[in-house]
C-alpha cells in the first residue's frame, strides 16, 4: 500500500488533479474574500456615514456658537434621538462627561475613552462593558479641547459576517472535495490518451503489433500525438514487414549461388585428377561468388548514396554520349530478344556529374526494359534539355508494373515479380534511385499492367549549358 500510494503521488495523475484543484478551490476562495470584502464594506458604510454625519453636525455646532451651546442642542434633540440605537457623549477639556445618551437597557460607555484626538473623525472598536459585544466609535476633538463620542452596539452586525464566515467554511469543504473530484476527472479525460499510449505500448511489449491507440476524435494535441503515434507504428510495422521480405529476398537470392557453389565444391572434390573438371568447378564458384559480392557491393553502394558518403568523381559529362553509348552496348541483348531499341537523335547534354555512376543508372533502366518487353516489343530512349535539367526517358511497351508496386519499386532487393521468374537481385531501380539523389537528381515512373512503363530521370544541367538553335 505504501509503495502504490508513493507511485500515485508521484504520478502525472496526481500532479494534475492538484493543480485543477487548487485552481478552483482558489477561485472560489478569491470570490468569497471579495464577497465579504464588498458585504462587510456595505454594511459598515451605512453605519458609519449617518454617525459621521452626526459628528460633524456637533463639530458645526461647537465651531459656530461654542461649547455650552453643543450641550444644550444634544439636551434639546435628546426627544427627537434614538436612544435605543447610538451612544453619544461629550467630554470637557478635562475628560469629565458634559453628557451623554446611551442605548436603552445597555450600559454606559466605559469612563476611559481615546483622548488626544485630532480634528479628523477616528474609528474605534471597544468592548461592551458587560462584554456581551461590540461599541464602534467615531469620535473627533472639538474647540477648545472637548472631545465628542458616538457610537453603536456592532454585535449584531459582527455576528451576521461571523455567520457568514462559518457558512463559508462549510462551504469551502464542499467546494474543496467538488474540486478535488472534478480535478481528479479532468486530469484522467486530458491523461486518457497518454493512458492508451502507455497500454498501446504495452501490448505492443507482449508481442500484439497490430496494437494501437484509440482515437477519441477531439482535435487537440494528445489526440493529434495518438494519430502520429498509430501512424509511427504503422510505418514500423511496414518497415518490419519490409525487412522481412528483403530478409527473405536475400535468403531466396543468395540461397541459389550458395547451392550452386556447394554442388561445385563437391562435384571438384569427387573428382579424381580431372583438371578440366576441377577448372570448371572453380569457374562456377568464381561466378556465384561473384554474383553475392555483386549483390552486397550494390547494397553498400544505395547505404553511402542515401548517407551521403558515396564518393563521385565528378567532372563535365555529355548525357547524349552516355545515352548512345548504353544503347549500344544492350542493342545487342534487345536483338537476341526480339525487341526493338530505338533511341531518338539528340544534341550534346553536358552535366557535371560521375559517368561511370550514370553509366549504372543508364544500364539498370536499359536491363529492365529490355528483361521486361516481351519478343516484339519496343523500347524507347529519349534526352532532352528541360529549363534547368537535363531529361533521360526510357519507355517500354512491356509487361507493366501495378498500381500497388510502384510506390515499392525502388525499395531495396524489392521485386513485383513475386515468382521471381526472372534472373535478378532486385536492387537494380534501388541504386538508379540512390545514384540520382547523390547528384542532385530525380526519377518518375509511369506504367499500368500491359501498357508498359516510361522512367524518366533529370539531373541539374552544367551551369554554362547553352541549348543549341533549333
Amino acid at each position: 500500500m505504501s509503495s502504490r500510494s508513493s507511485v500515485f503521488f508521484r504520478s502525472t495523475t496526481f500532479r494534475l488533479t492538484a493543480q485543477y484543484s487548487l485552481i478552483f478551490i482558489s477561485s472560489a476562495l478569491i470570490l468569497f474574500l471579495l464577497a465579504y470584502s464588498l458585504l462587510s464594506d456595505a454594511v459598515r458604510e451605512g453605519d458609519r456615514l449617518a454617525m459621521a454625519q452626526k459628528v460633524r453636525e456637533y463639530a458645526s455646532v461647537a465651531i459656530k456658537r461654542g461649547l455650552p451651546a453643543l450641550v444644550e442642542f444634544v439636551r434639546m434633540e435628546r426627544e427627537d434621538f434614538d436612544a435605543d440605537e447610538y451612544y453619544l457623549r461629550l467630554d470637557d477639556p478635562s475628560g469629565q462627561p458634559l453628557t451623554q445618551v446611551t442605548p436603552t437597557d445597555a450600559p454606559a460607555l466605559p469612563a476611559e475613552l481615546p483622548r488626544d484626538l485630532g480634528p479628523a473623525i477616528q474609528w474605534a472598536f471597544l468592548p461592551r462593558p458587560d462584554g456581551e459585544g461590540l461599541i464602534e466609535l467615531a469620535c473627533r476633538s472639538l474647540p477648545g479641547g472637548a472631545t465628542v463620542y458616538m457610537g453603536k452596539d456592532a454585535s449584531d452586525r459582527e455576528r451576521l459576517l461571523k455567520q457568514f464566515r462559518v457558512i463559508f467554511a462549510g462551504i469551502m469543504a464542499l467546494v474543496a472535495l467538488v474540486g478535488l473530484a472534478a480535478g481528479f476527472l479532468l486530469a484522467r479525460r486530458t491523461l486518457k490518451p497518454i493512458q492508451g499510449l502507455i497500454d498501446t505500448v504495452r501490448a505492443i511489449d507482449t508481442g500484439r503489433m497490430d496494437a494501437r491507440v484509440p482515437d477519441e476524435g477531439a482535435d487537440n494535441e494528445l489526440n493529434e500525438l495518438a494519430r502520429l503515434f498509430n501512424a509511427m507504428l504503422d510505418k514500423i510495422k511496414s518497415l518490419i514487414t519490409g525487412m522481412r521480405e528483403a530478409l527473405d529476398n536475400v535468403a531466396h537470392d543468395l540461397r541459389t549461388p550458395a547451392t550452386r557453389t556447394l554442388a561445385a565444391v563437391e562435384m571438384a572434390a569427387s573428382t579424381k585428377n580431372d583438371a578440366e573438371s576441377l577448372r570448371e568447378a572453380l569457374l562456377d564458384c568464381a561466378e556465384e561468388t561473384r554474383r553475392m559480392v555483386s549483390m552486397l557491393g550494390i547494397l553498400m553502394d544505395i547505404s553511402e548514396a542515401e548517407t551521403g558518403a558515396m564518393r563521385l568523381h565528378l567532372g563535365r559529362t555529355d548525357m547524349a554520349a552516355l545515352v548512345t553509348e548504353m544503347t549500344e552496348i544492350y542493342q545487342y541483348a534487345a536483338e537476341e530478344r526480339g525487341v526493338a531499341l530505338v533511341v531518338t537523335p539528340m544534341d550534346r547534354l553536358p552535366v557535371v556529374a560521375d559517368a561511370d555512376r550514370l553509366r549504372q543508372v543508364l544500364g539498370n533502366l536499359l536491363d529492365n526494359a529490355v528483361k521486361y518487353t516481351p519478343p516484339g516489343g519496343r523500347v524507347d530512349v529519349s534526352a532532352w534539355r528541360e529549363g534547368g535539367a537535363v531529361a533521360v526517358c526510357v519507355a517500354d511497351n512491356g509487361e507493366g508494373i501495378g498500381a500497388d508496386d510502384i510506390p515499392r519499386i525502388f525499395e531495396r532487393l524489392y521485386r513485383a515479380d513475386k515468382s521471381r521468374s526472372k534472373r535478378g537481385l532486385g536492387l537494380g531501380l534501388s541504386l538508379v534511385r540512390a545514384v540520382l539523389y547523390a547528384h542532385g537528381g530525380t526519377i518518375d515512373v509511369k506504367s499500368a499492367p500491359g501498357a508498359g512503363s516510361r522512367f524518366t530521370i533529370t539531373l541539374p544541367a552544367a551551369p554554362d549549358f547553352k541549348a543549341a538553335p533549333a
